[in-house]
C-alpha cells in the first residue's frame, strides 16, 4: 500500500471535510454473495461500487448487469486476480481482458481499476494511467476476508471505529472463479454497519461520486485498435 508502488497515483479516500463514504466490494460478481449484498443495500438505500474479477462476469454477466442496473458503479478488479499479471513489467491483458468482459455485460467501458490485493507497481500505476483508469486503493479493508473470518459483530466494531469523512472501504461479496459463494458474515456486519453510519449522518456514494473523477469511459466514434477511451462522467 506504499505510496512509492503506485508513484502516489492512486486514489485512498476522499475530502475529509464531508460526511460521505463508498462502500466498496471485491472479487465478484457470484451467486450468493453478490445477490445477498445488492439486497441489503437496496434495503438501507445505499449505493457502492462492484470491482469485478472478469472471469467472474463471464460465469455470471446478468449478476453484474443488475447491479449495473440498481445504480451502482461497475469497477474492474482483473481478468483473473492474479498476483503474477499484476507485478509483470509486460502483461496487460489481466487490464485489457477484464475491462472487455465488463463492456460486453453493461455496454459502458471502466475507468476504475482496484489491482488485486491492492497490489501496485510504479510500472502497473504507468499501465493503467495510459488507459484512461484510475486506479483505486482504500482507506480501510475491513476484516470480512480473514480466515477464520469474525463474526458480524467483529467485523462491524473493527471498521465502526476508523471510518472517517471521505472513506473507502472495502468489503469482499465474492470468490475468484467460483460459481457460488456466501459472505453471511459481510451481509450481515452491513445490517449494524449502515444504519449505524447513517445515524452518524453519513452518506453512502460510488466512488467516483467521493472522489470527483469519472466512472466510466466514453467510446470513441470511431476507435483504432491501441486508442484510449476518453473519460466521461458517471451519468453517461
Amino acid at each position: 500500500m506504499s505510496r512509492l508502488g503506485d508513484l502516489g497515483m492512486s486514489y485512498r479516500h476522499g475530502s475529509r471535510a464531508d460526511r460521505r463514504v463508498a462502500l466498496t466490494f471485491d472479487d465478484g460478481p457470484i451467486a450468493g454473495g453478490t445477490e445477498e449484498i445488492l439486497d441489503i443495500l437496496a434495503e438501507y438505500d445505499a449505493l457502492a461500487t462492484f470491482f469485478c474479477i472478469g472471469a467472474n462476469v463471464l460465469l455470471d454477466p446478468e449478476l453484474v448487469r443488475r447491479a449495473h442496473t440498481l445504480g451502482h458503479l461497475i469497477g474492474a478488479h482483473s481478468m483473473h486476480h492474479s498476483r503474477k499479471a499484476t507485478l509483470s513489467l509486460f502483461d496487460d491483458a489481466h487490464i485489457e481482458d477484464c475491462v472487455h468482459v465488463i463492456r460486453d455485460a453493461v455496454g459502458k467501458t471502466a475507468a476504475l481499476f482496484r489491482a488485486p490485493w491492492g497490489w501496485m507497481t510504479p510500472w502497473e500505476a504507468l499501465r493503467l494511467r495510459r488507459r484512461g483508469f484510475a486506479p483505486i486503493r482504500w482507506d480501510i479493508e475491513t476484516p470480512d476476508s480473514l480466515l477464520p473470518c469474525p463474526s458480524r459483530e467483529g467485523i462491524a466494531a473493527w471498521t465502526l471505529r476508523r471510518v472517517r469523512p471521505g472513506s473507502m472501504l472495502v468489503f469482499h461479496d465474492g470468490l475468484a472463479h467460483a460459481h457460488s459463494h456466501g459472505r453471511p458474515q459481510t451481509v450481515q456486519a452491513l445490517r449494524i454497519i449502515l444504519p449505524e453510519l447513517r445515524a452518524q449522518g453519513y452518506e453512502f456514494v460510488t466512488a467516483s461520486s467521493l472522489l470527483s473523477i469519472p466512472a466510466y469511459q466514453e467510446e470513441k466514434a470511431s476507435r483504432n485498435q491501441g486508442d484510449v477511451p476518453i473519460a466521461c462522467s458517471e451519468a453517461s
